[in-house]
Order: structure tokens, then sequence, then C-alpha cells
């Protein structure tokens, strides 16, 4: 196995078809087809089904393309590094993100990192944070934007200022509307849609017979997207609640210790590229950012 080959194989899935990756690839399809039977005898398996007009990956080939796309990544994010050495801050960062991060102050941030390097380009991974964090281990990206509460003890962490989670819903599911704030003694009561990553928390916090939740989701943003319909009640951080619909009430939660932060992860002891290195720096100046013992370096 090699990687021309895993780049033949991710271009038939990409493409859709041995004979539509043959003209991108400027291969011929017997070839071709021949490469891949032998990848499918190495590996033991049948990857894809063949069919007349496009193929089907089986469950084998689903999971053979998400490595193979990983070890490519790497081994182009490895050449890129290479080249860079010695030609300043030129080339590609390889930055992790969850969606509830994606906020305006932190893409901004990162605008203004691109705006003082112009030679430098993004290639962004999204996905929750333990995916993110195996993809740190892995080596596939530099360094992760996610938010607490995540196992810390393998990571230097920077993080920055905490923000209040918050109760984003329609008014009639609120016991008091004009108030401000609600505790979540007094959300036990509504229909709660909340992101997996806090379950636990919450568990914590509430008593057993009210931690059956009407949704358990992925991503922040569908907890907004259900609680706009009226279902329910979304729990998101301050920074992803101001994204509610209109007509929406958005309540701070006062219960103590029910918070979150944005926090800049790499993985300790590992060599970061020079661009990584610079971006961590950039990152750090100009924010609020918490004091910890596992405080984040830029050095290797």
């Amino acid at each position: 196995m090699n990687l021309k080959q895993m780049e033949y194989f991710t271009t038939i899935v990409n493409e859709g078809s041995i004979s539509a990756a043959s003209k991108i690839l400027h291969i011929s399809q017997p070839p071709l087809s021949t490469q891949m039977k032998l990848l499918e005898n190495e590996l033991g398996v049948t990857l894809f089904e063949r069919g007349s007009r496009a193929i089907a990956l089986t469950d084998a080939g689903k999971v053979f393309y998400e490595r193979a796309q990983g070890i490519l990544d790497m081994a182009g994010a490895a050449r890129q590094e290479m080249e860079q050495m010695g030609r300043g801050l030129h080339g590609f960062l390889r930055l992790g993100m969850v969606s509830s991060t994606e906020t305006s102050s932190i893409i901004g941030r990162i605008a203004d990192f691109r705006a003082q390097h112009p030679g430098i380009y993004f290639r962004i991974y999204e996905g929750n944070t333990y995916q993110l964090m195996d993809k740190l281990n892995t080596g596939l990206i530099e360094a992760a934007i996610v938010r607490t509460p995540f196992p810390e003890d393998s990571y230097e962490c920077c993080y920055l200022a905490e923000e209040p989670m918050m109760a984003v819903g329609m008014p009639g599911h609120f016991p008091d509307v004009a108030a401000d704030s609600i505790s979540l003694e007094q959300l036990c009561t509504c229909p709660l849609i909340i992101y997996r990553r806090w379950e636990g928390e919450l568990n914590r916090l509430l008593p057993r017979e009210r931690q059956d939740y009407l949704c358990i989701n992925d991503d922040a943003r569908t907890s907004l997207t259900w609680a706009g319909t009226g279902i329910g009640v979304a729990i998101a951080p301050a920074s992803i609640a101001r994204r509610a619909h209109p007509g929406m009430l958005v309540k701070t939660i006062t219960t103590p210790g029910f918070t979150s932060r944005i926090t800049l992860i790499r993985q300790r002891d590992r060599a970061m590229s020079s661009i990584g290195q610079d971006f961590i720096r950039f990152f750090k100046e100009g924010w609020d950012i918490i004091p910890s013992q596992t405080a984040l370096s830029s050095n290797n």
C-alpha cells in the first residue's frame, strides 16, 4: 500500500466512479482498476461495489476512505512544512474548531492573524471536542479551539474568559417571562434541548428524575434550531445564544459552576511548525486569558 494508491482511491470516491476519476488523474481506466484490485487484495477486503454508473462504498471502504484521507492530509502537511522552512510564515495552519467556538470574536481574531501574515492559509477541521482531540493525538491538526469541559491532562491549554450558559426558548416555556435570569432548578420543568457535551455536567447538577431531556445532540446550533420551533428550551453558551431567532427569550442561567470557556489546546510536548507557534502567540495577545497550571506555551 502506498500514498499513490490512497490518492487514487480517494479520488474515485470523491468523483463517484472510476471513469470520472481516471480523467482527473489522467490515467486510463484499466490500470486504475488494477491498482484498486491490488489495494483490495492487500487489505483483504472489498472497498467498493462497482456499478454501471457509479461505485458504492462498503463499510470497510468508508473506514478506509476516512483513514486514507487523514494520511494524505498529514503527508501534504509534512511537505508544506518542509517547503516553508527558511521562507518565513508561508503555508497552511491545520486548526480544529468545534461549532460553538465559531463566534465573530474568534473568527475575527483568526482573520487579524491572516492580515498580518498574508502567506498563510487555513485548513479547518470541524467536529466535536473528542473528535478534534483524536486529530490532535494523530498529528492531523496542530491545535484546536474547543470548549470546556474536557479531559485536560494531556494538553496545554489557553483559556479565554469564562462565559455564562444561557436558556433559550419561546416565552411560553418560562415561568417568569420578565426575568433576565433563571436557575437550573427553575428549568427542571421545561423540555430541555442540550448539547451532548454538557449532559454529564447537567446530570451532576439536576435531580435524577429531571434528567429525561427532550433532545440531546452534537451541535449547539442544532439546539437553537430545535428551540426555535417552540418545542423546548435550549441550553447554550452566551456567545452562541446570541444567535437566537427573533421572538425567543435568552436568559442567563445563574446556577453556580455552570459556565463554559473557549479554550485553545495543543498536545503537550509535541513540536509545532513555526506557523502554529506564531498563531498561539498571536491568539493569546489581547485576550482575557485565564491563568492555569497548564497554560499554553508557544515553545516546542
